[in-house]
């Protein structure tokens, strides 16, 4: 599937997911090809952020810092997707559902797309501008995994559907709260 379809994953819960249902890239192809290009993005945005909104709102915080930071978030997003399809499968065999670690791998790369996206609101250095993006990109991930684990994992059961994606739409809030406080280090010091 093309990124350029993106948006067929919101709208409906058939069109676009049924052609991700019916491919099987391995977990090293999907991050290859999905995770560490998008995964990219944020950190080169925490940059620029830090160097322009970063030196008017927190004066004290040197650039070396914002750097530093940028490059612990990209390890940390690098290290979240595979953690989250870990969590992903465990949910999903704990509701009885047998699921491959691939298909857990490409819910949770595909769920962070819109967080990825989401840090090109660093470009309009307005916080509060900003703050909404971010909620956005929040709530594009939450969709994308309650329609993700009917299609992706193959839950048939509406009602198991939703529990497995309460369950990682909560461990994801908590992963991204913990990425965002990480961008935020230079500020908070």
């Amino acid at each position: 599937m093309s990124i350029l379809h993106l948006h067929k994953l919101f709208i409906s819960s058939q069109h676009g997911w049924d052609e991700l249902a019916h491919t099987h890239p391995s977990a090293l192809r999907t991050f290859l090809q999905l995770v560490l290009p998008f995964s990219i993005v944020p950190p080169l945005m925490l940059e620029y952020a830090g160097q322009h909104i970063g030196t008017s709102l927190f004066p004290d915080t040197t650039a070396q810092a914002w750097s530093i930071a940028a490059l612990f978030f990209l390890f940390a997003e690098l290290a979240t997707v595979p953690l989250m399809a870990w969590a992903i499968q465990s949910v999903a065999v704990s509701k009885g559902i047998a699921t491959e670690y691939r298909a857990a791998f490409r819910l949770a790369a595909i769920a962070a797309i819109p967080l990825w996206l989401s840090s090109l609101a660093l470009f309009l250095e307005q916080p509060i501008v900003i703050a909404a993006i971010l909620f956005w990109g929040l709530a594009g991930s939450v969709v994308l995994i309650v329609r993700g684990v009917g299609a992706i994992l193959a839950v048939s059961e509406e009602v198991i559907a939703y529990e497995i994606a309460y369950i990682v739409t909560a461990l994801g809030l908590i992963a991204w709260v913990v990425l965002v406080m990480l961008g935020l280090v230079p500020a908070l010091s």
